[in-house]
């Protein structure tokens, strides 16, 4: 039996993260305008992801959030890492390589109860001649929300 009609284009999907944009959780709300407030980072394509998982039961739905970022290893990076732990957690403003916009770390019911925070950092120096030292930062959060 053949297929009528269905024409298949094989397309490499554009994927990853290209932009974050952090602001500290205590602040988000008082800072609508990203131009200000805003640590914007621009990765390449295969320098961030950001993944959306369920992990609730079927009568208590929970949603975990996790953003990796790799980042050179940097002065600013270790400031930048310090002030993540320090912090109360933050709002991530996540687009996608697509152009599609994500706001992590706030809900427009719980506001930002739920804010990413750093579970895991990682340091190398390089894994081969030529390659730069980075920095591999892990934030996460869990809500209820639905994906």
């Amino acid at each position: 039996m053949a297929l009528t009609g269905l024409n298949r284009i094989v397309v490499r999907p554009r994927g990853g993260v290209a932009k974050v944009e952090l602001v500290l959780a205590n602040t988000f709300a008082a800072q609508p305008d990203p131009a200000s407030g805003f640590a914007t980072y621009v990765f390449r394509e295969d320098m961030a992801h950001y993944e959306c998982t369920s992990v609730g039961e079927p009568t208590r739905p929970l949603t975990e959030h996790t953003l990796v970022m790799e980042l050179p290893a940097v002065a600013e990076t270790r400031v930048a890492v310090e002030q993540l732990r320090r912090s109360c957690g933050v709002v991530a403003i996540i687009t996608l390589a697509s152009g599609e916009t994500l706001t992590v770390g706030h809900t427009p019911t719980f506001g930002t109860a739920y804010p990413l925070r750093v579970t895991a950092v990682e340091s190398t120096s390089g894994l081969v001649p030529g390659d730069f030292p980075t920095v591999k930062i892990t934030l996460q959060c869990t809500d209820n929300s639905i994906l």
